[in-house]
């Protein structure tokens, strides 16, 4: 038992050892990682045997931390000789090539493992995203040469939007690149492709092919956007990307299959472990087929612990097995802590244990078919309850109907859809036409179902301030209170606890007002608020098949619980008006002020224009008229007081408007912040705009690898010159400035407000190459 009991203990402290780089603002330096591993090693050499026990918590401890950091610094110096670099480069295939031949294909990423590199064959094989714009359709398993400009993964880093950064290094999709030039070396693709290729004839012709593309292959690039949506907004989008459920399922069908045919063999051939090891190898040929995806891994190595725990015989509990797992796992990778997905994972499997064994159902419904209902309502109320604070915080938000979509959904892909998919794929593979095509519309129907239920039920999507993620606890908690009943006799430390969680709700703000500028690329989007109420400058731009406003600005508004009561528009460039359209959906009573006359105004931006909004003052400086479509020269220029402290807000301002500003206000231009005209481009910032705006500090809003190379170098060199403090938002993300009556204070969010050492990595890289 002592022995069983600190194996477990060791097991918890080396994931406690890796759980700092979640939050460690800076990786350890070599120095200070050489300092501590020495006085490890002292301890263990002078410590008395008698405290051994004791050290060898500490010591495991400070182990995996030192893995993890040296595991992290070894991935970024292997990653870093090869960003903003023109590279000439053997590479294979890793997508599948899932598009429809007679489709036109427009340009998209493709993912290549590159070995060789100017000729000089590679020790490990460097993954990289390709932008293919090249009418050539690269199949999986192929060898091509590329010329490539490579660059790293860079993208918007806001509060309450999603760390892609994060993201890119827990998956090991660092390095990105423009496609130059490629020449196809050798055409063989692979066993994936040809599967792929004898199953594609049937998916095409159903009108649910994107979702039985990623249910069968792993493929989620083709997912349609309205189905997309949908899953999001209903709480069932977990069931469509392959996960552990989908790996138990393989496992568990072919271990029930290989019973059946074996039930038809002499007792003599038959052993124990015969399904079990043919329902692994099954699972992992399935892992292998969908492209080995981190979450797939992570499901496969837990399966082969559980299997090899299983012949062992060791009788442990289910709580041991899961910290054992979670331990191995993270030697595996310790990158893996930075993984949301790992975190849903094991959340969801220490839920359950947590689940059955706290709040058990009572015995004489357990195993009743009659009481089938009321177990499975069990499950989803417990789970979903439990599973609110992971939701809060990796979403932001929960479905309002996600225990209804989930009875319906899980039952329907998991007993019918995934399985008659998986008999699709070994019909097509054995070319029996009519059985497979017969499989293949069985999974398209239940998916015509299921979506059908989907649109019915897709009423709210409940977006969660930050203010609110304590009360998410509160699941547990009742969990707790039920079993041990300490309600009969604490009572008021319950009370106590409970205006604990709820007190963030009530909390003040510690700034009298403030300004964000937000990461949204190149474009421009300033959030004015108090901390209930907001006014936006600018909605950022709009792209293809999203937009600023989606991606970051509502995002960031919902974290923070605020309400738009105003949008002013500079100008009606892509990048400063691109988002209005959606954030006018959003907040239809919000009020709309510019400088076109095409839009539908509450108010004319007009020079001499001036209003009072929460002790705010808004001053309009700029243009004198309205125009019918408002280029950069009309850019709606505001001065923002509080009478102590002002911000100037210029959009998109040339050098001409400048001199006329400086000619027609001068001194009052004065401001102790600016937002850098038209994005610290050479056309604007000239030194007597500058001279009379004399601020304290500058705010440049401009994207990284952004073509126009700004901020210009001649603009940096006119800030330097007049000692001008600047902060660009490609190197910092979000700016925030807090404005109390005699002070006020900035902060980013690289810099102060999450702070973190992949944050800092990507921070300290070039604007641009």
């Amino acid at each position: 038992m002592r022995q069983s009991y600190s194996l477990d203990l060791l097991a918890i402290m080396f994931s406690l050892g890796c759980l700092p780089l979640l939050f460690l603002p800076h990786l350890l330096s070599d120095l200070q990682w050489y300092f501590i591993a020495t006085i490890l090693l002292v301890l263990v050499l002078v410590v008395p045997v008698k405290f051994r026990f004791n050290l060898s918590i500490i010591v495991v401890f400070s182990l995996s931390f030192l893995w993890s950091v040296a595991y992290s610094k070894q991935y970024l110096t292997h990653i870093s000789p090869y960003i903003d670099k023109t590279l000439v480069v053997k590479a294979k295939v890793v997508n599948i090539n899932t598009h429809q031949k007679a489709a036109a294909i427009s340009p998209y990423y493709l993912s290549f493992s590159i070995f060789s590199i100017s000729g000089v064959t590679l020790s490990n094989d460097i993954p990289i995203s390709v932008y293919w714009d090249n009418p050539a359709t690269p199949q999986s398993g192929q060898t091509w040469q590329l010329t490539l400009k490579t660059k790293v993964v860079h993208s918007y880093l806001n509060e309450g939007g999603f760390d892609s950064q994060r993201f890119s290094i827990a998956n090991r999709r660092l390095l990105s690149a423009k496609l130059v030039d490629a020449k196809l070396l050798d055409d063989e693709s692979n066993l994936r492709q040809f599967i792929v290729d004898l199953a594609l004839p049937y998916i095409d012709l159903f009108d649910y092919r994107d979702i039985l593309l990623a249910l069968a292959f792993g493929d989620r690039s083709q997912l349609d956007e309205s189905h997309r949506m949908v899953m999001m907004q209903t709480g069932v989008a977990h069931l469509m990307a392959i996960s552990g459920m989908h790996i138990l399922v393989v496992f568990t069908l072919s271990c029930f299959l290989v019973k059946i045919v074996l039930f038809f063999i002499p007792k003599r051939f038959i052993y124990f472990f015969v399904p079990i090891i043919i329902g692994w190898l099954s699972a992992v040929f399935y892992a292998w087929l969908t492209g080995l995806n981190p979450p797939t891994l992570r499901a496969i190595l837990a399966l082969s612990i559980w299997i090899y725990l299983r012949y062992k015989k060791n009788q442990i509990s289910a709580w041991q097995k899961i910290n054992r797992i979670i331990a191995l796992l993270l030697l595996f990778d310790p990158l893996m802590i930075l993984s949301e997905s790992f975190w849903l994972s094991c959340y969801v499997v220490i839920s359950l244990i947590f689940l059955f064994e706290w709040l058990p159902i009572p015995q004489e419904i357990k195993y009743k078919k009659r009481w089938y209902m009321v177990r499975l309502l069990h499950l989803q109320f417990g789970l979903t309850l439990l599973m609110l604070p992971i939701q809060f915080f990796v979403f932001q938000g929960v479905s309002a109907v996600s225990i209804l979509t989930n009875l319906i959904a899980i039952p329907i892909i998991s007993l019918c859809t995934f399985p008659t998919i998986l008999f699709a794929l070994i019909f097509s593979l054995m070319d029996c036409f009519y059985v497979a095509l017969w499989c293949w519309s069985i999974a398209d129907k239940s998916l015509e179902w299921l979506f059908s239920s989907l649109n019915w039920f897709n009423l709210l999507w409940l977006k969660v301030p930050a203010n609110f993620y304590l009360l998410s606890f509160l699941g547990w908690l009742t969990v707790v209170i039920i079993r041990t009943g300490v309600w009969r006799r604490f009572s008021i430390t319950l009370v106590v606890i409970f205006m604990l969680l709820i007190t963030p709700i009530f909390e003040q703000s510690h700034y009298r007002w403030r300004l964000d500028m937000l990461d949204v690329g190149h474009g421009l989007a300033i959030v004015i608020h108090d901390g209930k109420s907001a006014i936006l400058y600018d909605t950022g731009a709009k792209w293809e098949k999203s937009s600023a406003v989606e991606r970051v600005i509502i995002p960031f508004l919902q974290w923070h619980n605020l309400n738009v009561q105003g949008i002013i528009i500079s100008h009606q460039h892509n990048d400063h008006v691109g988002g209005l359209d959606m954030l006018q959906r959003v907040y239809p009573k919000a009020w709309l002020m510019s400088s076109s006359s095409s839009f539908n105004n509450d108010y004319p931006c007009l020079a001499g224009h001036q209003f009072i909004w929460n002790d705010l003052t808004f001053n309009v400086l700029w243009p004198n008229k309205l125009v019918d479509y408002a280029q950069n020269e009309d850019a709606c220029v505001v001065q923002i007081s509080d009478g102590q402290f002002s911000v100037l807000l210029t959009g998109d301002l040339e050098r001409n408007q400048e001199y006329q500003l400086v000619a027609k206000y001068r001194n009052q231009l004065t401001s102790t912040i600016l937002q850098a005209p038209h994005h610290g481009s050479n056309t604007s910032s000239s030194y007597p705009f500058l001279n009379h705006v004399k601020p304290v500090k500058l705010l440049v809003s401009t994207s990284r690898y952004n073509p126009w190379k700004l901020p210009s170098t001649k603009v940096i060199k006119r800030y330097q010159d007049l000692q001008l403090n600047s902060s660009v938002t490609a190197k910092t993300g979000q700016i925030s400035l807090f404005f109390d009556k005699q002070t006020w204070q900035l902060k980013t969010m690289r810099g102060e407000i999450k702070p973190r050492w992949y944050h800092d990595w990507f921070g300290s890289l070039p604007i641009y190459e």
